[in-house]
């Protein structure tokens, strides 16, 4: 055939190429590329080029990215003179797939790597400062890919969000072991993504997340920020995960948002889901916390050591369990009593020192526990919010400290008069409100007040 003849070449033409080039695709056993190219329809040859006809544009520079040099490839070796392929975005295509999909075949295999039996549902305390997340991430659980995909766990350090994410990757092995649950931190990621193009097996990662996974669990994603390469290897994996409707779940310590040189493009795709963050635990949640975990270390806990240890540890969940399992072990090992007394010889080194309160701390804590900063305590702002906080800082400035009225007010830049009202009017919300009640003694409990 001449060059004319064969850049008239019909369609037909163009789809039995099509046809023996997939075939040979599919003797290499590339079927993750199958499941792309399946979706692709020969319109044409023109020039001795394949021309491909692509759904949009995303699917176009996905393919070209990916199986450009597969494809061409191919060609090459079959013998009819293309040397090249092309794509044209035909808007509405339905592709009649050439070959039925292939079916994965999944086995059975042991726990996958990195996961922890202890880390599960039933050993999560549950509570108002974490009832969302614990609740999407066992409804993920239940249906991988169906509910809030993808899942985006953030908080503070040591509060739950790792105990979480592998409680998911546990319920959904333990329930199904075919399964192919991927858990990693973005850390991780980044070490055998960089370590793959070193050794040149890319392929090799790209099968293990893309091909070879159903669930993918990333901890502490915002370590992604900043490194361009990795987050173009990850925006690919994360796209292909989805478009297969493989569950996703992420944690960070932050929102997107706020993820310093985290892409455009990565912070939209971690926002489609639901984002839904952990908050520091109260101290009735903290007891609780205290208690199951004394439960599953077989030591007896009595109540007072639970709340001395609760009122001690106030911001980290980990810094709770690392108190409780050294004086599980310190007690195992002298069979003392477990009291107050011996508690805080046990755990002297981890308790935080007690420190006078002064106004300026009461003023900090407050401005941290209602999410304001100390400036706006001072200012004239008749916000609600920010005037109960105020009154706050105000009546627990007078309770938790040996400062006059009038001394209160100058560290408030008010007069004396206000500092007495505010002090009034939240001792008289403290027996009508719940709510300000807990609040208190919350605040009360982290200040060292009694």
């Amino acid at each position: 055939m001449n060059a004319l003849a064969q850049a008239a070449s019909p369609i037909p033409s163009a789809g039995i190429l099509w046809n023996k080039l997939l075939e040979a695709i599919r003797q290499e056993g590339r079927q993750y590329a199958l499941q792309w190219l399946d979706r692709v329809r020969a319109l044409e040859v023109r020039d001795n080029t394949l021309v491909l006809g692509v759904p949009d544009r995303f699917f176009r520079d996905w393919v070209d990215d990916h199986y450009r040099s597969l494809l061409e490839g191919h060609l090459a070796r079959m013998g009819d003179g293309l040397v090249s392929v092309a794509y044209e975005v035909v808007e509405g295509l339905v592709v009649e797939g050439t070959f039925p999909p292939t079916p994965t075949v999944k086995v059975s295999v042991g726990r996958p790597s990195r996961l922890n039996s202890r880390f599960t549902f039933s050993t999560f305390v549950v509570a108002d400062s974490n009832q969302l997340p614990a609740a999407a991430a066992q409804a993920v659980s239940d249906k991988p890919g169906h509910h809030y995909n993808p899942l985006y766990i953030y908080g503070g350090t040591g509060l739950g969000k790792t105990h979480l994410l592998q409680a998911v990757g546990n319920h959904i092995w333990e329930k199904d072991p075919s399964q192919r649950v991927v858990f990693l931190s973005s850390e991780q990621f980044t070490n055998e993504y960089v370590e793959s193009v070193r050794e040149h097996r890319m392929t090799d990662f790209r099968r293990k997340f893309r091909e070879e996974c159903d669930v993918l669990l990333i901890d502490d994603i915002q370590f992604l920020g900043k490194r361009e390469e990795t987050q173009k290897e990850f925006f690919y994996t994360f796209n292909t995960l989805y478009e297969l409707g493989k569950a996703i779940i992420l944690t960070s310590d932050t929102v997107p948002a706020e993820i310093p040189g985290l892409e455009e493009r990565l912070r939209s795709r971690f926002t489609m889901g639901l984002m839904t963050d952990i908050r520091e635990p109260t101290y009735e949640t903290r007891v609780a916390i205290l208690q199951k975990k004394a439960v599953a270390e077989n030591l007896h806990l009595p109540d007072s050591v639970a709340h001395f240890i609760a009122k001690h540890i106030q911001k980290n969940v980990r810094e709770l369990e690392g108190a409780l399992v050294k004086l599980s072990a310190v007690h195992s090992l002298t069979r003392q009593p477990v009291t107050e007394e011996f508690a805080a010889e046990v755990l002297r080194d981890i308790l935080p020192a007690q420190h006078a309160v002064d106004v300026e701390a009461i003023q900090r804590e407050v401005a941290r526990f209602y999410k304001v900063t100390v400036e706006s305590l001072k200012e004239d702002r008749r916000h609600k919010a920010l005037a109960h906080a105020r009154q706050v800082a105000m009546y627990l400035s007078r309770k938790l400290t040996k400062s006059s009225f009038p001394e209160i007010a100058s560290r408030f830049s008010k007069d004396h008069s206000t500092v007495i009202s505010a002090v009034r009017k939240v001792e008289g919300l403290r027996e009508s409100d719940p709510t300000v009640k807990r609040e208190l003694a919350e605040l009360e409990l982290r200040l060292g007040g009694h």
